[in-house]
């Protein structure tokens, strides 16, 4: 149809979804659009026959949806944020291939030659209508909106298939899916405990094939004067009504676990990215996150003895104390070394004399910081960095009591970010350097190791203990990879992140947003400790309130921006007994049915044409 007039409307069409999809995340936050966007990208597709024209036409809108939704990449690499949305798109376009084809209700297909021939199908139908068989209003109802259902499903199973391999393929980018637009509906993004934040992306595509079929019909029908109901539209309303129902059970169900109350002390010193890793700016770094804490430890003081000078009647009156004080990724800038020869950590210099004599000495609680391991040779008196030894990403847990370098815990990150992280095949193909260089402006320092470890980290909380199922930078990103981490215990998702190499965009915003639906899945409450934002506690129906206060539990200034230097003490609400959410036993189940669902409608589609 394409090839016979061509028309330039669908790939305006495609550009406007794509900006208005744009609009659903942060900074815009106008979510209600993911409702919208894809009222004007399918009827651009389907007016098509072709794969080509289908990937042509959904590609355009996901070029022009990457480029507005990653344009906090300029701030690092603008030919890596070109690069990047170019790629993405594709993920669009393999979709768009799909909803053209055999995803496309208004493409005209020919009739088997044996059909023809013998009088199949085609000529049953049309006997029974004769007879008066099918002929009735019921079974003409039922026809069109068995089939307006079958392809409203058909593109919403491609379009989560299409969402979980682009998570999942090169070590993935789960990014922004369609289900994240929901960071700021939560009654219906509590589903993602069902079906993960993939699977939710399901409804906004199949509820808008169904609108978009029930408006071609109500049109046509409408000029002959004959109108009939629409039973396709009710089963969607009907599934977007079930969806809202979970929704509110959830969230009043969820609030109302037994919980262990963890209280948590968040340190943000707002480090600019240009100065982190300058040598000379080591000392005031490091200096800088105890005296904040130490800063931060004297208020709460300072409110015990008021709330207790208050207390004239001698009630009894809990007192403010940190049970877990975190810092961010990479808080202190020297490394941890380690050794296979020697058990325990190595930590020697100003490092060492701040957390002995300046932090521990604070109060009884667990440090969280994210630190980098370097493998060390150790002399039995000594410890030197090991030139070409393994180096990793980590989270450190320094325990209160004891040694210091006898009683951490490590989180080694599993999940390394390509081209940042690390780069494949850079030893074998060293022109990969010069490409980093290039993009980053900065030469490659060399890659991390990725860690095995899928254990949680399990640290004092009053008379008792909880576990930390813990996540580096974007892996609180990664469902997949957290679930991994669950265990029939109290437990918290600690976060350690910096988007500081971002500066003051949205990055960091929009990494909030992803974050908040790893608690939704798993029902953990998240603990996130960034370098320049956000840093917060949500819980674990993925709000940033309190469940019981109703407190506001992030870092931010009077004007709501998470880019400040501050500190901020407030409550986790572990789950006294730890209960396994869907998502937590069977993981993507929904969107590998979804993806099975797909590829046996394209063979079966296939079949039927030879």
């Amino acid at each position: 149809m394409e090839t016979k007039k061509k028309s330039l409307w669908p790939w305006l069409t495609a550009m406007v979804s794509g900006l208005l999809l744009a609009l659903c995340f942060p900074d815009w936050n106008l979510s209600g659009l993911v409702w919208v966007w894809m009222l004007l990208l399918l009827p651009a597709i389907w007016r098509g026959n072709k794969k080509r024209y289908g990937f042509g036409i959904a590609y355009v809108a996901g070029l022009v949806f990457w480029a507005i939704n990653l344009k906090w990449l300029w701030t690092v690499s603008g030919l890596g944020a070109m690069v990047m949305a170019a790629f993405l798109a594709c993920y669009f376009g393999l979709w768009g291939m799909i909803a053209v084809s055999f995803g496309n209700p208004w493409r005209k297909r020919a009739p088997k030659a044996d059909q023809l021939v013998k009088g199949g199908a085609i000529q049953q139908k049309i006997a029974a209508k004769q007879s008066g068989k099918k002929s009735g209003l019921l079974g003409g109802v039922l026809d069109d909106s068995f089939l307006s259902l079958k392809f409203a499903f058909i593109n919403g199973a491609a379009w989560v298939g299409c969402e979980w391999l682009r998570g999942w393929l090169f070590t993935g980018f789960s990014w922004n899916g369609l289900g994240v637009a929901f960071h700021d509906t939560p009654v219906l993004a509590q589903a993602a405990d069902l079906v993960g934040v993939t699977g939710l992306a399901f409804m906004p595509v199949f509820m808008s094939a169904v609108i978009i079929q029930t408006g071609r019909r109500l049109g046509a029908e409408a000029q002959t004067g004959k109108l009939r109901p629409r039973l396709d539209f009710s089963v969607a309303a009907l599934l977007l009504a079930l969806q809202f129902c979970y929704g509110v059970w959830r969230v009043k169900n969820v609030n109302g676990w037994e919980a262990d109350r963890v209280r948590i002390l968040l340190v943000q010193e707002n480090i600019p990215q240009d100065i982190k890793w300058e040598p000379k700016a080591s000392a005031d770094i490091r200096q800088g996150y105890a005296d904040s804490t130490a800063a931060a430890i004297e208020k709460l003081e300072k409110e015990n003895v008021e709330q207790l000078q208050q207390n004239a009647n001698g009630d009894e009156v809990e007192l403010k104390s940190p049970d877990l004080v975190v810092w961010p990724e990479s808080a202190l800038p020297l490394p941890l070394l380690f050794a296979e020869n020697h058990e325990g950590y190595f930590i020697y210099g100003e490092t060492r004399h701040v957390l002995e004599n300046e932090v521990r000495t604070l109060g009884n609680f667990t440090l969280i910081a994210g630190m980098n391991e370097f493998e060390a040779d150790f002399d039995g008196t000594l410890a030197n960095f090991k030139e070409g030894g393994q180096q990793y990403n980590s989270i450190a847990a320094m325990k209160p009591g004891g040694e210091l370098d006898r009683n951490i815990d490590t989180y080694r990150k599993i999940h390394l970010v390509i081209f940042g992280e690390y780069i494949p095949f850079v030893e074998q193909l060293p022109f990969l350097r010069d490409i980093f260089k290039f993009s980053a402006g900065a030469d490659f320092a060399g890659g991390f190791t990725p860690g095995t470890s899928t254990e949680p980290l399990t640290v004092p909380v009053g008379d008792g203990e909880v576990q930390l199922i813990p996540t580096v930078c974007f892996e609180d990103g990664v469902g997949r990879l957290t679930r991994k981490f669950v265990r029939q215990a109290p437990q918290v998702i600690v976060n350690v992140t910096n988007d500081g190499w971002f500066k003051q965009s949205e990055a960091a915003v929009q990494h909030m947003a992803n974050a908040k639906f790893r608690a939704i899945e798993l029902r953990r409450p998240m603990i996130r400790s960034a370098n320049t934002g956000v840093s917060a506690i949500i819980s674990a129906t993925g709000s940033s309130a309190d469940p019981i206060t109703g407190d506001r539990q992030v870092i931010e200034d009077e004007n709501g921006s998470p880019f400040v230097r501050a500190s901020y003490y407030g409550h986790a609400y572990a789950p006294k007994k730890g209960q396994f959410t869907l998502y937590a036993i069977a993981g993507d189940w929904f969107s590998f049915l979804m993806i099975g669902l797909t590829l046996f409608g394209m063979v079966r589609a296939r079949l039927n044409r030879a």
